[in-house]
C-alpha cells in the first residue's frame, strides 16, 4: 500500500513538472536567456512557495469529517481529469511555453518562488488534489506522509531541472520531448483521476 502513495505522488509529480504553466514559463525565459546554470535555482521554488499553502490546507482539511474529504477526492477527480484533457488538448495543438520578460533586480529562485506562492494553481492543487492524499497517507503514518512528500517533490524538482536543461541546450529539441510528455501526462492524470474518483466513492 505505501507502494500505491509513492507511485502516486511521483505520477502526479512527474505530470506537475511537464505540464505548461507560468512556473514553466518562468525556466523557459530565464534558461534562454541566461542559461541552466542560472535557471537551476528556480527549479526549486515549489520546496520554499509550497510550505505555507501546505500547511494551512493541513489544518484545515485535518478538521473536516471524513465525509467531506471524499467530497475533495472526487473534486479533485474532476479537477486531474480536467487537467488531463488540458494536457491532451496542448498535445494535440502544441505552441511550446509562452516566453515571460525578466524582472530585473530579482534572482531566478525569488522570482520564481514568487509567482508560484501568489498562484492559485498550488492553493487549488494541494485543497483538491494532493492535500486529501497526503492526509489518508498520514493517517497510516506520518512517515508515510513524509514519503509521499519526499516522493512527489523529488520527482517534481526532477522534472523542472530536465525540463530547464531541454530548455538551454535548443529550444527545439525542448519542444518535441515536452510534447511528447504532454501525451504521457494526459494518459497518467487521467488514469489518476479514475483511481481518485473510486477512492472518493468508496468503491477502493
Amino acid at each position: 500500500m505505501l507502494l500505491t502513495y509513492i507511485l502516486q505522488a511521483a505520477t502526479i509529480g512527474f505530470s506537475a513538472g511537464i505540464t505548461p504553466g507560468p512556473l514553466q514559463a518562468v525556466f523557459l525565459s530565464f534558461a534562454i536567456k541566461h542559461g541552466w546554470k542560472k535557471t537551476l535555482p528556480a527549479a526549486f521554488a515549489p520546496l520554499v512557495s509550497d510550505g505555507p499553502v501546505i500547511l494551512l490546507v493541513m489544518l484545515v482539511l485535518n478538521n473536516l469529517p471524513p465525509v467531506f474529504i471524499r467530497f475533495l477526492q472526487i473534486g479533485g477527480a474532476g479537477l486531474l481529469l480536467f487537467l488531463a484533457w488540458e494536457s491532451y488538448q496542448a498535445f494535440r495543438h502544441y505552441q511550446g511555453v509562452a516566453e515571460v520578460q525578466e524582472s530585473s533586480g530579482w534572482t531566478t529562485l525569488l522570482k520564481a518562488t514568487t509567482m508560484n506562492l501568489f498562484a492559485p494553481g498550488p492553493w487549488l492543487f494541494w485543497s483538491l488534489i494532493n492535500g486529501p492524499n497526503l492526509i489518508e497517507a498520514w493517517a497510516v503514518s506520518p512517515w508515510w506522509g513524509a514519503a509521499y512528500l519526499v516522493s512527489f517533490y523529488g520527482v517534481f524538482i526532477l522534472s523542472n531541472i530536465v525540463l530547464i536543461l531541454l530548455f538551454s541546450s535548443t529550444r527545439a529539441m525542448g519542444e518535441r520531448v515536452q510534447r511528447a510528455l504532454l501525451l504521457v501526462s494526459a494518459v497518467v492524470l487521467a488514469g489518476f483521476a479514475f483511481y481518485q474518483a473510486l477512492q472518493g466513492f468508496n468503491v477502493m
